[in-house]
Order: C-alpha cells, then structure tokens, then sequence
C-alpha cells in the first residue's frame, strides 16, 4: 500500500500535528487531575517554581535581580533566560494564576516543540525508524512530562539543547556553524549546565573546522567565530559576577559540592564524586527508575546499555553510514554527567537535574535500536533480516514498556499530589502572611519560593538561594547562619521565622522563636520537605548583648579590652585567620585517622548567666587544636577570656607565636555558660598580632573544646 504524498513528503509535520493533540491531551488531562486533587485551584509541583515567578515579578517591578524588597541583587534564579520569559503577566499586574498559567503554556508548548525537534534528530540520526522511536520514547517518558510541566527552566533548557543538537548536525558538514553559535548564548543562558555543553560544542566545532579545512570547503581551520561558543560559556558566569560580586550563583552556592564550607566534608564529596557519575550513568540507563539504594532494574538498564552501545558502535562503523555523525553526542554524554553531579542532593525530586539533558539520552537510545534493525534489515538476506530486526526493534519496547504503561499512568496522580502540597503548605503560609503580619514585617525562611511570592513581605532566605551571603552561612551550620542573622541592619533584622522545625534544630532552643503562631500541615507529604510549616515571630531581646561578657572578672579590673573573637562569625573568623584541626574518625577501620585535617563544626547554645538574662550564643567545637590572632600590645602582660558551655571537662596548653605558655583547665560545667581565663606573660608577647594556638591534651577522646568568645584584656 503506498502511502499518502504529504505522509510520504512531510513526516515530521504530520508527527507535529499528532504531538500537538497527544500533548494537548495529556497536558489537560493532568490539569484536570490536579484541579481534582486541590480542589479546583492550579499551582505548580514545585516551590522553586515560585522562586522564578518571583524573579520575573522583580523584572516587572523594575528591579531584576532583587528577589524582594530590602535584599541586595542575588542570581538565585539558576536560568538567567527564564526569569524573563515569565515576566509578561507581570508586567500587566494580571496576578498569581495568570503568571501560573503562562508558565504552564510555556512549558506545553515546549513539551510539543522537543517532540518535534526529537523526530528530526531521530531521522537525521537513523532514518524514518529512527524518527519514529525518538518521538514515541520521548513522548511516553513519564519523568519528562512531570518535569517538563513542573513551571521549571527543564523544558527551556532541554528543548535548547535539542535545537542546537539539531543545528550542529545540520552545519556541521560545511564547518561554519552560522546559527549554532549564536544558539549556544541561549543553551548558556538557560542553564548553568548549557554553559558548561555550550563549551562542549565549541571544541566540536573547532575540530570539525579543521576536518572542513582539509578538504578544502573553508579556507582556514580558524576563524573568530569559533570563539563565540566559549564567550556563551563565559556569559552566565560574567552576568553572576555582575550583580553579586561572584562568578558562583547563590543558587550554586546554596547546593555546589564545589561551594562545601567544610573541608573534610567537600574533599570526601570528591573522592566519591566517581560513584555519582556512575549513579547518574545507572540512572539514565534505568530510565530514571532506580530501586532503593541506587540499584537498577535489569528489565531497563540491560537493552538501554545495548542501544547505547549500539549507537556508539554505529557513529564509527560501517565505514560508509546512511545516517548523520552523531559523535558529538559521545562528547555531551560525560559533559553532562560530570556537571549534573555537582549539586549535593543530585537525585532530587526525580532526578530534576539530569532530566534537561534525558531528551538526549533517549535520543541515543533510540538511534542505536533503530540502526541496529536497519542495518539487520538491509544487510542480512531477507529470510533472516526480517526477525532480526523486528527482534532488535520489539525486545528493547517490550523491555520498557512498563515505563510508557504503568509508569506514564501515574504522573498526573503524582503531579496533582505534589501540586497539593505546595498549595496547602507554601501557597498557603504566603497567603497567611500577607494577610496577618504587618506590611514592614521580614520573614526569614527556607522555602523561598511561594511563601515570597504569595507573602509580599521582605524575605531573609535562610538556604541562602534568594538572599546573598546566607548560603556559606547556612551550609556552615546554624550557628554561623545564627551569627549572620543577628548581625543584619535592624530594618533587615528578622520579624518573624517561617520554617521546617527539624531543619534547624538548634534555632528553637535557643530562644530566638517566640511562640508558634502558624502551621500548615501537609497529611500526605509527596514532594515538601517536611509535613509542617511553621511560623514564629522573632525574640532577639535575648541575643543582641551576646556580644559582651556575662559575669563578674575581677582579673581585669582596669585593663581594656584589645580584640574580640566570636566565634561561627565568619566574617570574624576570616579577621582573626581562626582554623581548627581534628581527627577524623575512619568508620570501616574503626579507628582515628593519623593525620589531622581541619575540620569546622557549630554549636548554637542559650544559657542563663548567674541568674541574669538568658544569653544565647554560637560558637565552635575544637576536637584537636584551633589557631587565630589577636591584636595586642607587646610586652605587657594580658588576659584571654573564652566564653564556653564545658560540655566536656578540658586542659589545654596555650601556646603564643609557638612557645608555650602553660597549661589552661577548664572543669566541666552542667547547665550553664563559664567564662574561664587564661594570663599570658608579656614577655610572650613579642607582635602586635599574636599567634594564639590552643591544643587539647588528647584530641582522640571523642570530646571537644568548645569557645563561643574570646576576648583579650591588657
């Protein structure tokens, strides 16, 4: 039977009209669900989505860049492109579920264009086959049509990259790229990630230009062009530095091993950083389906490494190919595994990080399945090409079919849950915000999205995403992110907490939450991060003299005050050049470590003092030795003051510049806070700025010294 001359001259067109009903249908139908599930309203599965609809807000205020009022311009917003594409609602004041549902549209509408852009590159890759299984997988992948739909820059970035894909293989042949390497400013501009593959196209690029210019199409390998991939690489980088001081995004600096704080914990992140490339690998060939613990489902993992494999065998051989040079793909494949496992929490709601890039993974599948029947087909006598390749083409389909069935059914269920929760926890708490607190109030929190954009109150991020220098703080503890808080401007200076209790587990002891006076109670938690969200107003009453001391010294009667250390300061810190050292403890050889690392942990405690006010405080567990200096006056004696909560009972041999200059007991105390001092002889005193190290005499016994103050008299 012959087919019809459009089906026969427009293949991808007729695809595109079918993926424009398909996605349409299923793109309603898991609306539909979700308005079933909230009871008629639409949200989004996601709170980070509020956090770019909060950014196109600023965009539309006038004010890009400044997530709300009061804070200084962050790049939390991890697609620099995105923010603006969401701005229009915006910018006509049409309201939440107007700036929803663009969002959604964009992200349909994305969904239908990667449908089509998969079909050309299937057929551009492994012919009329190769088309068709290019659409149907990328079609019927559930992860990808939750994550498409999430209000998320996933679809922005992962139909980018396909449409560059798309161009360098159609310019690839004559070496000049006249599209592609103005396409690549957007593949940068979407995601940090296409920043990074924009990089990996341009050394494609270059190699194909000098293949061009040895057979004589271009004169020249070089040409000034071939940079501007590299310059679209550099943008975001460039913009990042621009507005907030630093070529790192604070969304990078909230969640980057490569922005770890702790030393000991960021130098194990690498050293593990080859079992996430090849938990990312695993992932990608189980569909993003991963048993508990990371183990992959043989029925997934074993045809999608064969059709991998196939497809890498088919981009070398047979000598002569019918299809295009997909090599580059062989390029973008460990790129993207590499920069994909650079969040801490890579896996996250279900694999978000590695689902921009996923189009091109089935990509892959898809042309190794279908070359590999073509080639069965074309190569082997007819008797037996037919059943080898209808073999090729129904084992790998059958094998997945439980993720276009069963998998695919339950998005919509899923997706309508996940949407529940962000309305009836954040969507939620913001609009309780806007209408209970005052119109001055500043809520810190740790979702940063919804509570900001339904609140319409000054934020303090406490994650640091949103607001800038509070990452490092955060990730450092919550005594350092307790220190930055309480060192804000009074007009910045939190009036109220909205937070997940359990992620700061030492902020409601000490003192600083007042009584709760809000809760959003999630009964079937899908995607939040706890089932409560919970709002306090703000106490510092009790907080803002930590800074001084709290009990009688008569050993400093007429001496005055040289230096202050306070320690989880990190600004204090970095001053004083404060380290601390320990021991780590190896757990499969149940024993110390020999050699000494540094190692930096917090504490957040609240004392009260000698029957005075409570005194609430952060500071620094030392479990060998700490070092810093202080300004003194050489030559005259001084006292050095620690303020502590001696956990543990401790003797310590003070040194200064190197030479020991005795030995400092501090007994153990129960329930409140001590100030111990320690004299230390002028005639040690050799600089202005004095070498302080202070040692424990056994830095293996699982204990610590831990100082919250130091102050130096004279």
């Amino acid at each position: 039977m012959r087919l019809p001359r459009f089906v026969r001259e427009h293949p991808c067109a007729l695809l595109g009209l079918f993926a424009l009903l398909y996605g349409a249908f299923q793109v309603l139908r898991i609306l539909h669900v979700e308005r079933m599930t909230t009871g008629g309203e639409i949200s989004l599965p996601l709170d980070d989505s509020f956090i770019y609809l909060q950014y196109a807000r600023a965009i539309a205020e006038g004010h890009p860049f400044i997530y709300t009022p009061g804070n200084a311009p962050t790049t939390g917003a991890t697609s620099l492109l995105w923010p603006f594409l969401l701005a229009p609602p915006h910018f006509l004041r049409l309201g939440p579920h107007a700036a929803i549902a663009w969002s959604l549209t964009l992200c349909a509408a994305a969904l239908w264009l990667s449908a089509q852009l998969m079909a050309r590159l299937g057929h551009m890759l492994a012919g009329t086959l190769g088309m068709l299984l290019a659409f149907l997988l990328f079609l019927r992948s559930p992860h990808l049509l939750w994550g498409y739909m999430t209000g998320m820059e996933i679809a922005l970035y992962a139909t980018v990259l396909l449409g560059s894909l798309l161009l360098y293989l159609r310019e690839r042949e004559g070496g000049v790229f006249p599209r592609l390497r103005w396409m690549l400013f957007l593949l940068a501009a979407s995601r940090p990630e296409g920043a990074i593959l924009s990089g990996v196209f341009g050394i494609a690029m270059i190699l194909d230009r000098r293949r061009a210019a040895r057979t004589g199409a271009v004169a020249s390998w070089f040409h000034p062009a071939l940079l501007l991939p590299f310059v679209a690489a550099a943008l975001p980088f460039l913009v990042n530095l621009a507005v907030s001081g630093s070529i790192e995004s604070t969304s990078s600096q909230a969640k980057s091993i490569l922005a770890e704080p702790h030393p000991d914990v960021r130098r194990q992140f690498l050293l593990d950083s080859p079992k996430v490339w090849l938990s990312i690998l695993q992932a990608y060939l189980s569909w993003l389906q991963l048993e508990p613990g990371m183990v992959m489902v043989p029925r997934y993992w074993i045809p999608s490494a064969v059709a991998l494999a196939l497809f890498a065998l088919t981009s070398f051989v047979p000598r002569r190919r019918p299809w295009a040079d997909g090599r580059v793909i062989l390029l973008l494949f460990p790129a993207a595994i590499l920069v994909d496992s650079l969040p801490v929490a890579w896996p996250v709601h279900l694999y978000r990080y590695q689902q921009g890039f996923y189009p091109v993974v089935l990509l892959g599948l898809a042309a190794g399945v279908a070359r590999a029947a073509t080639v069965a087909w074309t190569r082997l006598p007819r008797a037996a090409g037919i059943p080898a390749a209808a073999l090729v083409l129904a084992g790998p389909l059958w094998a997945w079919s439980p993720i276009f069935t069963e998998a695919y059914d339950q998005v919509p269920e899923f997706y309508g849950q996940n949407c529940e929760n962000i309305l009836h926890q954040q969507v939620t708490v913001g609009r309780w915000i806007a209408r209970s607190l005052p119109r001055d109030a500043v809520v810190a929190m740790n979702d940063a999205g919804a509570i900001a954009y339904y609140g319409n109150r000054s934020t303090v991020d406490l994650i640091g995403l949103t607001t800038e220098g509070f990452a490092k703080a955060y990730r450092s503890g919550i005594g350092c992110m307790f220190e930055k808080l309480r060192r804000l401007p009074p007009r910045r200076l939190p009036t109220h907490f909205a937070i997940y209790p359990e992620w700061f587990p030492y902020l409601q002891a000490s003192g600083v939450l007042g009584p709760e006076i809000y809760r959003a109670h999630l009964v079937h938690n899908t995607i939040s991060g706890e089932a409560d969200k919970v709002v306090y107003p703000a106490r510092w009453t009790d907080v803002i003299h930590a800074d001084s001391l709290a009990l009688p010294h008569p050993e400093i009667a007429g001496a005055r005050r040289r230096d202050r250390l306070d320690l989880a300061w990190l600004d204090d810190e970095k001053a004083h050049a404060w380290v601390a050292y320990g021991y780590e403890f190896d757990e499969r050889r149940s024993r110390w470590r020999d050699r000494p690392s540094v190692i930096l942990r917090d504490v957040l405690r609240q004392y009260t003092p000698g029957g005075g006010r409570p005194v609430t405080d952060a500071g620094r567990k030392v479990f060998a030795w700490e070092r810093f200096r202080v300004s003194v006056e050489p030559g005259k004696d001084a006292v050095l003051i620690a303020r502590t909560d001696a956990w543990y009972a401790n003797r310590l041999t003070v040194r200064v510049d190197g030479a020991a200059a005795g030995l400092w007991t501090v007994a153990r105390s129960e329930t409140a806070w001590v100030e111990p001092s320690f004299r230390i002889p002028g005639t040690f005193l050799h600089r202005p700025d004095a070498g302080i190290e202070i040692q424990r005499e056994d830095p293996k016994d699982g204990g610590d010294w831990a100082p919250f103050h130091y102050w130096i008299y004279q």
